[in-house]
């Protein structure tokens, strides 16, 4: 039996400003660790992965009825295939409903490096957004 590896925290590179489109408000996030889409994830059991989004005008809020939010993957760093991991169910807050997009997903390691990216559709069209991730990885 192999040591169990220590958790490991990561926060995802800080967004510039992202732009959602016009075909509904949809938009592809691929989540980086200093401008590298891959991380090493064999030593790992488990990820916690954290994400926020909003809208920096305060002209806008999100419609959380609406607005979607998946995870997506690559399972073999050989082939760029994103495979869709899990939707991300936002945690709606009691009075502030709509200031952020905020969620959370547990999930297990599938691969020895890995590489995630957030997809969500549903947010207002062309409308800038900023994103937040942060993962949190257990053996």
């Amino acid at each position: 039996m192999t040591p169990s590896s220590p958790p490991r925290h990561i926060v995802f590179d800080k967004t510039p400003e992202i732009f959602a489109t016009d075909s509904g408000g949809a938009f592809w996030l691929p989540l980086q660790v200093d401008n590298q889409p891959h991380i090493e994830t064999h030593a790992y059991d488990e990820v916690r992965l954290m994400v926020s989004l909003w809208y920096p005008s305060q002209q806008r809020t999100i419609d959380l009825d609406r607005a979607y939010v998946e995870l997506r993957g690559l399972i073999d760093p050989t082939d760029d295939h994103w495979c869709k991991l899990a939707e991300i169910e936002p945690v709606v807050p009691a009075y502030k409903a709509g200031a952020a997009f905020d969620g959370w997903i547990v999930l297990p390691i599938f691969s020895t490096r890995s590489a995630f990216a957030l997809a969500g559709s549903g947010f207002a069209t062309r409308a800038r957004l900023q994103a937040r991730a942060s993962a949190y990885f257990v053996s």
